[in-house]
């Protein structure tokens, strides 16, 4: 009876191991995340992977002001900091999608007053940063500022793919990640992942045909604050990311709309309206 315990026991801790490895090796691919779990982390088991020499994102569309004063990101993370911005005309939904942008570089991004950054006017501006730049500080570096507490940022990029792909997204965040693309949610992970190059999640995502806009808002309690983002590589040698050439804001506008077949600044006059709106700015 001693030995089939011990039999048992060791079979058990055998078993608890190999699911442990498992899941911990899984590409997460039940996306994009269902209604009603939109604020519940990834089941699967961290990766804690440092990957140095990934292909790691570095020009990103951001607003010109982070939201301060968020009271922790765990008591701002379930607020929808774009409806408050704009007080209830788009929300992180939509601001994920190509109408929303075009609206939101229309009326801007002003966050409430007392959640306002120092010298933002509700403007778009292209940044552009390393995964570690200032000492794991790029949500206020971006910025120009020295490590900031208690702030959530968003970030944008547009990713032209040549046809209906899957990609696998892999992000590092301090502290609060959420990821749309395209109007559906696809990550939420409330924990740090250690490193501005380590990778807890790799995710399966679903791009369309022509442009995909990805929206990565985090948020940040106090200490380190990042917000970075790799793609695999053989989706970062099928697509193309922008910002790519754009300095500013009216530039990177140009430079998607052929993205979303539509036509840039310069070329045949557009039949969208808000297109039309953004290149005669």
């Amino acid at each position: 009876m001693q030995i089939f315990k011990i039999c048992s026991l060791f079979a058990f801790v055998t078993f608890l191991i190999s699911v442990q490895f498992v899941s911990a090796g899984d590409v997460i691919k039940d996306g994009p995340i269902k209604k009603g779990q939109e604020m519940a982390n990834a089941k699967a088991g961290p990766l804690n992977e440092k990957r140095d020499d990934a292909k790691w994102i570095t020009k990103w569309l951001v607003p010109d002001g982070g939201y301060m004063a968020n009271g922790g990101f765990q008591a701002s993370a379930p607020k929808d900091l774009i409806d408050e911005a704009t007080k209830g005309k788009l929300d992180q939904i939509t601001l994920s999608t190509y109408e929303g942008l075009l609206e939101a570089n229309k009326i801007g991004i002003n966050f409430p007053k007392k959640n306002h950054m120092k010298g933002a006017v509700g403007d778009f501006i292209v940044v552009e940063f390393e995964p570690a730049e200032a000492g794991g500080r790029n949500m206020s570096s971006r910025y120009g500022l020295p490590c900031q507490n208690n702030f959530d940022t968003y970030q944008i990029i547009v990713i032209d793919a040549p046809q209906d792909m899957k990609a696998i997204m892999s992000p590092a965040q301090d502290d609060h990640a959420q990821i749309w693309i395209n109007g559906e949610k696809w990550f939420n992970d409330s924990r740090w992942t250690g490193s501005p190059v380590e990778v807890d999640f790799d995710i399966e995502v679903k791009l369309k045909a022509g442009g995909n806009v990805l929206l990565y808002r985090c948020g940040e309690s106090g200490g380190h604050d990042y917000a970075n983002l790799h793609l695999d590589d053989k989706t970062m040698g099928k697509v193309k990311i922008y910002p790519d050439r754009a300095k500013k804001a009216n530039a990177f506008f140009n430079e998607i709309a052929p993205a979303f077949g539509v036509a840039p600044k310069s070329k045949l006059p557009s039949v969208w309206g808000d297109v039309k709106s953004i290149n005669n700015q």
